[in-house]
């Protein structure tokens, strides 16, 4: 799942197994780590071998970069398009099941969230659903939902011409022990 990738993937650069680029280390890069015996190769490619039968290969890390940097360069944009600084952020809502389960410390550890107090980095759950079932059941609510909705701006990322290089800047991961 998701949220398990993304503590493993946090937990391999915290054991300094995956560099900040996205590669996973070699056997023979690190060979007194006392996890070197998870190091395998598969196919020519390094894997980090979570249980048996059960590998995280080099594909499977660059896929969840990837994804990881199309979010933070989105978030990069959405902040420069408010004028805001992270900190400036009250509260950073992870929706969805992905958002209800990832450990935001995994998600701040991967530059998922920018690098604010977990405190402030909060799983709001379906989202969608809580607030389709508060407009049925509340006027007040429905009112409010579409006074909102009369504010928010679509931003389209992909068409931006700063989101490439945003995303190219957001590819790697955050160094270990540089975000508290």
């Amino acid at each position: 799942c998701g949220s398990g990738l993304a503590d493993a993937v946090a937990w391999l650069l915290r054991t300094r197994l995956l560099a900040s680029s996205g590669r996973l280390k070699r056997l023979d890069e690190v060979p007194d780590h006392p996890l070197c015996d998870r190091l395998v190769t598969i196919d020519g490619m390094p894997a980090f071998r979570l249980a048996e039968g059960v590998e995280l290969t080099q594909l499977d890390l660059r896929a969840l970069q990837n994804a990881k940097g199309a979010i933070a360069a989105g978030v990069q944009i959405l902040l420069a398009k408010a004028g805001l600084k992270a900190e400036q952020l009250d509260e950073i809502l992870l929706a969805g099941s992905f958002g209800s389960y990832i450990d935001p410390a995994s998600a701040r550890a991967l530059g998922l969230v920018p690098p604010i107090d977990l405190e402030r980095v909060i799983a709001a759950g379906n989202s969608s659903l809580e607030g389709a079932k508060m407009a049925l059941l509340s006027f007040r609510e429905q009112q409010l939902g579409n006074g909102l909705a009369m504010r928010i701006e679509y931003v389209e990322l992909s068409g931006r011409a700063d989101f490439t290089p945003a995303f190219t800047d957001s590819l790697a991961f955050p160094v270990p022990g540089t975000v508290t």
